[in-house]
C-alpha cells in the first residue's frame, strides 16, 4: 500500500565527520572529501498523528529507517535521473524526551542525513537550503496493512466502517500504518501537509468542492472509498423513491382518465423531468380534484334546494 510522508528540513551540517564520510564513501564509486560534500538532516515522518488522521507505530519507523538509506532525493518526484540532488547515508528513529503525541506516547521521529556533492548546478539549491526557502521534504514507501485503531479491521479490506476523526466510546479513530515493505524515493517539495512530518498521498487524494469559494477537503483513499459506497447506496434509495413516485402519480392520472399506450409513455418520460416533491404536489392535486367536485356539487344542491324553498307557496 502506497503512501506518501513529508517532513521537514531539521539541520544544516554544511561538511560530514569522520564517520560520516565513512558512510557516505560507502555509497559512492570513488572517495570524497569532507569539502567535496554538503550534508544536512530531515525528519521523514513521525510517530503522531497527522494531518490525515494516520499514524505510523513505532516499529515501522525503524523498519523505514533501515529501507531509506541509499535512497536518493530528487525535487517535486520528477522521476528522472537529471533530477536527482541527493542520497541519504544514514536514518535512525529519534525520541524527544519530554514531548508526546497526541496519544499521550513518547514523541519519536525518523531522522535520516544526506548529502550532496557539491557542484556548479546546485549551488543554488544549497543556497536556499541554507535560507530556508527549501526545507519540505515528501517521502514515498510501501506498508503492508492499514489498520483502523477501533475495530483493528484493515481498511482496504472493506470490513471497517469507522471514519477517520470521529470519536466511538471516546476514542479517536484514526489509521495505524504497519509493516514497513518498501522505501522508495524522497523528495523536496513546496508544501508539506503534516503538521511536524506532514503528509501527501499523491495517488489517493482527492478533493471534494464544498462551497462555491472554491474551498473544499482532502480525502484519502480509504475515506474516498467509504464516500463512493454511501453515494452509491444514497443513489440506490433515490432511485427507489422517485420510481415509486413516478408510479403513484400515474396511479392518480389513470383513475382520472386512463391514457393510451403513446401517451402513458410520454407520460412517463416527462416525469423524469420532475422532482419527488413535484410529483407529489400533482399526485395530491389530481387526487384532491374528485374531493372538491364533490363538496362543489353538494354545496350546488343545498343552494338549489334552498333556492327551490324560497319559492314554495
Amino acid at each position: 500500500m502506497e503512501c506518501r510522508k513529508s517532513g521537514n528540513l531539521v539541520e544544516v551540517q554544511r561538511y560530514p565527520n569522520k564517520e560520516e564520510l565513512g558512510k557516505i564513501n560507502t555509497l559512492t564509486r570513488r572517495e570524497f572529501s569532507p569539502e567535496e560534500l554538503y550534508c544536512f538532516s530531515v525528519v521523514l515522518c513521525d510517530n503522531d498523528i497527522d494531518r490525515e488522521t494516520e499514524q505510523f507505530d513505532r516499529r515501522t519507523l525503524e523498519e523505514l529507517a533501515g529501507l531509506f538509506v541509499g535512497k536518493t532525493g530528487i525535487c517535486d518526484h520528477e522521476a528522472s535521473s537529471k533530477n536527482q540532488q541527493a542520497r541519504i547515508y544514514e536514518a535512525n528513529v529519534e525520541e524527544i524526551k519530554g514531548k508526546t503525541n497526541a496519544l499521550g506516547e513518547p514523541y519519536c521521529a525518523l531522522v535520516a542525513k544526506a548529502y550532496m556533492v557539491r557542484t556548479e548546478s546546485n549551488k543554488d539549491l544549497i543556497l536556499e537550503i541554507d535560507a530556508g526557502i527549501k526545507k519540505e521534504v515528501s517521502v514515498g514507501c510501501n506498508v503492508r496493512e492499514k489498520v483502523c485503531s477501533i475495530c483493528q479491521k484493515g481498511r482496504e479490506d472493506g470490513g471497517c466502517e469507522h471514519i477517520k476523526g470521529k470519536r466511538y466510546g471516546g476514542r479517536l479513530c484514526y489509521t495505524i500504518l504497519r509493516g514497513a515493505q518498501d522505501a522508495y524515493e524522497w523528495s523536496f517539495v513546496a508544501v508539506p501537509a503534516q503538521r511536524s512530518a506532514g503528509v501527501i498521498k499523491s495517488m489517493t487524494l482527492k478533493m471534494l468542492q464544498e462551497d462555491e469559494e472554491q474551498k473544499g477537503v482532502w480525502l484519502d483513499a480509504e475515506e474516498a472509498k467509504q464516500l463512493k459506497q454511501t453515494l452509491k447506496r444514497l443513489t440506490e434509495d433515490c432511485s427507489l423513491i422517485r420510481k415509486n413516485a413516478k408510479k403513484e402519480l400515474m396511479k392518480s392520472i389513470v383513475q382520472k382518465k386512463e391514457p393510451d399506450e403513446k401517451n402513458s409513455r410520454l407520460l412517463w418520460q416527462a416525469m423524469d423531468h420532475l422532482t419527488v416533491e413535484q410529483m407529489k404536489a400533482f399526485g395530491e392535486i389530481l387526487d384532491g380534484d374528485k374531493k372538491e367536485l364533490e363538496e362543489s356539487q353538494f354545496i350546488l344542491k343545498e343552494n338549489k334546494t334552498n333556492m327551490d324553498k324560497r319559492f314554495m307557496i
